[in-house]
């Protein structure tokens, strides 16, 4: 991983915590991170807003994330 990735990774863990959302490579939905390893390498996430019926985690390393974002309001999402 080249200095300029890896000093980025590192900031945008300083910034990530439980309940905070994501966006990821390769993918335009919202993710919310439910778990952290506690090296923060490693993320488990789960897609916002929670489906119940289909309700899936998966671990992700910090170098996938391309963003902190808000949550969004779940009103708003369902209107």
């Amino acid at each position: 991983m080249n200095p300029v990735k890896l000093e980025y990774s590192k900031n945008i863990a300083d910034n990530l915590h439980i309940g905070s959302c994501i966006k990821i490579e390769n993918s335009n939905k919202i993710f919310q991170i439910i778990g952290i390893n506690s090296k923060k390498s490693i993320f488990w996430i789960r897609e916002w807003p929670l489906n119940f019926d289909n309700y899936q985690t998966f671990g992700l390393s910090i170098d996938k994330i391309k963003i902190s974002t808000v949550c969004p309001n779940i009103r708003n999402i369902e209107s």
